[in-house]
């Protein structure tokens, strides 16, 4: 069984009528629920995920409310830190989209593209979404 598991997210889910990428829910959920030590990867335009502030409450779509729980990604990266898993932000995918490291929730850690051949290299296992 592998000890340590990288989940990678290199784009959201778009064109989705949930609140939250379920993806990135469900691996919130691995890093508390499972003996394996689960840490994130945040590449490509998935950096988006890890930006503070980010609020959704009242947002509303033909008079329906859009979420109806706080369960934007910047929470849910911020949930999986306070529980010990580990996120990264490839810093040029951030730089390409304007989001500075001020922009990112408290913890997660700005590594360079070269950086996560490394990163990969020292878990047992990888997921890609």
């Amino acid at each position: 069984m592998a000890e340590k598991t990288l989940v990678i997210f290199e784009k959201p889910i778009y064109l989705c009528m949930e609140p939250v990428d379920p993806h990135l829910f469900a691996t919130a959920f691995g890093v508390v629920e499972t003996p394996v030590q689960v840490n994130v990867l945040l590449r490509d335009s998935a950096v988006t995920y890890a930006v503070e502030r980010q609020d959704m409450k009242g947002a509303r779509v033909l008079g329906v409310d859009v979420q109806e729980f706080d369960t934007n990604p910047a929470r849910v990266v911020a949930f999986m830190l306070e529980q010990g898993g580990q996120v990264y932000v490839v810093r040029e995918d951030a730089e390409a989209r304007g989001i500075a490291p001020t922009d990112l929730v408290p913890g997660v850690q700005l590594i360079s593209r070269e950086e996560t051949v490394g990163l990969i290299e020292t878990h047992d296992a990888v997921m890609v979404w």
